[in-house]
């Protein structure tokens, strides 16, 4: 009888270890199970946040695109007012060529009709002698 009932009592202890063991091991799972559920709902969220960053990106390339052709209109833009520039700056210069040779000449006709006694730029003609220059043939 004693030996039955250490052998009772070993199986109630071996229960019981099993017991643990099964209550243990149900605590893993759970906690496996928990874990899991909450790598899925990470992924779901990285997955959803990487659409948002792919949908970002799209954006910004279509605004890069965007950018890009505006500054190439911009530089086109540049080159012909830099050429404008140019055209007026010579146009200025030949106006100012063109006065300083005007200027010359005038200072010139100036400086001949001094050196020559002639007060008038219009010659004075006194009244009879108007009709005979008209008669002149011209040399």
């Amino acid at each position: 009888m004693a030996q039955q009932r250490d052998l009772f009592s070993d199986l109630l202890r071996n229960a019981d270890y099993m017991k643990a063991f099964v209550s243990q091991r149900k605590n893993s799972e759970e906690d496996l199970r928990l874990r899991l559920k909450q790598a899925e709902a990470s992924l779901s969220v990285a997955r959803s946040d990487n659409e948002a960053l792919r949908m970002e990106l799209a954006k910004a390339k279509i605004r890069e695109e965007s950018t890009d052709a505006r500054l190439l209109e911009a530089e086109d833009e540049m080159a012909l007012l830099r050429g404008e520039v140019r055209q007026l700056r010579t146009e200025e210069l030949e106006a100012d060529y063109q006065k300083q040779v005007d200027e010359m000449y005038f200072f010139g006709y100036r400086c001949c009709m001094k050196k020559h006694g002639i007060k008038q730029d219009v010659p004075s003609i006194p009244p009879g002698k108007e009709e005979k220059l008209h008669s002149k043939p011209s040399q």
